[in-house]
């Protein structure tokens, strides 16, 4: 049985280091296998990238709910500080005219505890 391995081995030893098929096939099947390791590469870099893509539109997607969100605040904020300018203003006119009023009775009732006019 080794004499008939040894025959078989030394023939595809032969084969292998003299046929220029058996050569050009190797070369071929070493192109194949580095395109096949460069298409793989590629695949998993587009796959990394829709995932960063799908990240991105997930990360969108919250910037713009965030976005409403901030503006109804924005504007809810703006209307109280607006009624709060508003009722200021209103108390400070309000203030301005008892002012003027007092004023006004002082100058007719001539005093400032308004004896003359309180009898």
């Amino acid at each position: 049985m080794n004499d008939e391995f040894s025959r078989v081995l030394s023939q595809q030893m032969d084969h292998f280091s003299n046929d220029q098929n058996a050569d050009r096939l190797n070369r071929l099947k070493g192109e194949m296998s580095q395109v096949r390791s460069v298409m793989i590469d590629n695949i998993e870099k587009v796959l990394e990238r829709g995932d960063r893509l799908a990240l991105l539109v997930e990360k969108t997607s919250a910037m713009q709910g965030n976005t409403l969100r901030f503006k109804r605040q924005a504007r809810r904020y703006k209307n109280a500080l607006w009624w709060r300018d508003c009722k200021f203003t209103a108390t400070l006119i309000l203030l301005v005219l008892l002012v003027i009023l007092y004023v006004l009775l002082t100058f007719f009732c001539h005093g400032l505890f308004l004896s003359s006019c309180l009898k």
